[in-house]
């Protein structure tokens, strides 16, 4: 028996609504790059090579979804990820996609 919390209509479209945004291969860049640290908008163009009205606006859909937090610096806004939610998601995700990796390549060679 599972101790998770049955999924109802509620939390399945709140899922769902993660899961959306977290589809979008630039915002992925963008948490990628904001894992190591707070960073303003033209050091995160810099970091990427993304155009500067991309990255504002995906870093609005992911302020709006809560994933990150905006800090103001004088004239300038400093973005951090805001939920340790996203960066244990991110790694789950990514081993997830090396073991497979590795399976495939232990698969071709004959070794399972």
């Amino acid at each position: 028996m599972s101790s998770s919390p049955a999924l109802n209509e509620a939390l399945i479209a709140e899922a769902a609504r993660i899961f959306a945004t977290l589809s979008e291969p630039t915002r992925l860049r963008l948490l990628k790059t904001l894992m190591a640290g707070p960073l303003t908008v033209s050091e995160i163009v810099a970091a990427t090579g993304l155009k500067q009205g991309n990255v504002s606006k995906q870093l609005g859909v992911l302020t709006q979804a809560g994933f990150l937090e905006r800090e103001r610096e004088g004239n300038f806004a400093r973005f951090r990820v805001s939920d340790p939610f996203v960066q244990e998601l991110c790694r789950l995700v990514c081993d997830k996609i090396e073991r497979d990796a590795h399976a495939r390549v232990a698969a071709l060679r004959g070794e399972i």
